[in-house]
């Protein structure tokens, strides 16, 4: 029975991350310059500040505001 209600909370997590993904897809549009949408991919697959900062040979506090700015474009 545990299991069964572990999935279940599981299920809607992974529904509710589908739905804020989507949302992100809708507005990439907005997005503009080419180190924001990298950094923007990247975050969408996964990876962390620290991978993306290393593999631009930026810190990972230069990715976070650039993650920042991309929210602000975004909602804007």
């Amino acid at each position: 029975m545990q299991e069964a209600i572990r999935r279940s909370k599981n299920i809607k997590h992974v529904a509710e991350y589908e739905k804020k993904l989507l949302e992100v897809q809708m507005l990439i549009e907005r997005v503009t310059g080419d180190r924001e949408v990298q950094v923007l991919n990247w975050m969408l697959d996964g990876d962390s500040h620290r991978w993306i900062g290393q593999h631009m040979a930026l810190s990972a506090t230069s990715i976070k505001r650039i993650k920042d700015n991309i929210v602000k474009q975004m909602i804007a």
